[in-house]
């Protein structure tokens, strides 16, 4: 049988519907002009174009995801796992997937309020990795649990180094009732008597050899290579989400310790937060977006601060969404010789951008 639905989209099921075939695509075209200290930048006008394959497997509660990334040379996988989740208490997840730090990050760029997610978020986030989670809701959806351990492996990187791990874990408390599963969920419905608000606690460990890839002419694959410098790295965070009638206020912080491999461990904290405010019901809202972090707490003049405004018009959302967006941020930078291992977040220097984006999600 096959079936569309303003919901799911395209897919494929079987005559009991217990097994289930999505087929879509997730894209992102924008004109999007940037300058980096009153110098203009490069810039893509194809940000993303995902395909991909999700569904069930003989029962609903064995699903699957398996979706790439085109709009990069070479193009490469974003995900491939399988889960398992007999009861909404309990369920396993397998494979290449989101890392647990950040309820921000792991909305995805189809699911974020503004054209792609924080800076600071991006900073603190442990990325995709290949592991298991074991997941779960408590209490009637008012408790959500995520524990995992992954490899410690970068998203194209598909062997994983001996000794690489991260360990990872959140929880979610839903005083009020579940929330959405995008930013911009309750600012399409009409939910001007809706209140709900939702905490969430998470931290991570992990040690992590670097690794460089060679290519073997002879099999065509990429050979990775550990390099022997080898970090250690601990990070905490906390986020609140206020949903009031038409408007939505999210926020998380950071704390994060690197022991790198050369050169001295250093504290890095940071937090961002955003007000999002309903316009027209299902049609037009506007949002705001400030950012801000310390790379190292034991330097001077390696602070970023950033701000953004939006105004989005939902067309046929979340079929396709129009955004406009202007950004201003400024990274400082006490000079390479003093940063050391000390990563910053953003290019350093004063940083404008304009952007005009369409989401099409199919």
């Amino acid at each position: 049988m096959a079936a569309h639905s303003p919901t799911e989209g395209f897919f494929l099921a079987s005559p009991d519907g217990e097994t289930r075939l999505r087929i879509g695509l997730d894209a992102i075209y924008r004109f999007e002009p940037r300058t980096l200290n009153g110098d203009w930048q490069n810039r893509d006008a194809i940000y993303a174009v995902r395909p991909f394959l999700s569904g069930t497997v003989f029962r609903r509660w064995i699903r699957f995801l398996t979706e790439a990334e085109l709009a990069q040379n070479p193009p490469y996988l974003l995900y491939s796992y399988l889960e398992l989740r007999p009861r909404a208490e309990i369920g396993v997840r397998i494979g290449q997937q989101d890392g647990l730090i950040s309820r921000h990050e792991n909305f995805g760029v189809m699911g974020t309020l503004l054209p792609e997610t924080d800076v600071v978020a991006e900073y603190f986030w442990t990325g995709r990795d290949k592991g298991i989670t074991v997941f779960g809701a408590l209490a009637d959806d008012r408790v959500d649990y995520y524990a995992g351990v992954y490899g410690g492996s970068p998203l194209r990187q598909f062997t994983t180094l001996a000794g690489n791990y991260v360990l990872e874990a959140s929880t979610t408390i839903n005083p009020m009732g579940r929330m959405p599963d995008s930013e911009f969920a309750y600012a399409l419905a009409d939910a001007s008597s809706t209140w709900r608000i939702s905490f969430t606690l998470q931290g991570y460990y992990g040690k992590v050899e670097e690794a460089t890839e060679n290519f073997d002419p002879n099999t065509f694959n990429f050979q990775p290579t550990a390099s022997g410098m080898t970090d250690r790295r601990g990070a905490g965070g906390v986020d609140v989400w206020l949903l009031a009638g038409p408007v939505s206020v999210f926020s998380e912080a950071y704390w994060r310790r690197t022991d790198p491999a050369e050169g001295a461990a250093y504290t890095s904290i940071g937090a961002w937060g955003q007000v999002d405010v309903r316009l027209w019901p299902r049609r037009l809202d506007a949002a705001v977006r400030g950012s801000w972090t310390n790379p190292s707490t034991d330097l001077a003049g390696d602070r970023l601060l950033a701000g953004e405004v939006q105004v989005a018009w939902y067309v046929a959302a979340p079929t396709l969404i129009v955004k406009v967006r202007y950004g201003l941020g400024e990274q400082h930078s006490p000079g390479s010789a003093a940063l050391g291992a000390v990563a910053l977040p953003a290019a350093v220097g004063r940083t404008q951008v304009g952007t005009l984006q369409v989401n099409p999600a199919l």
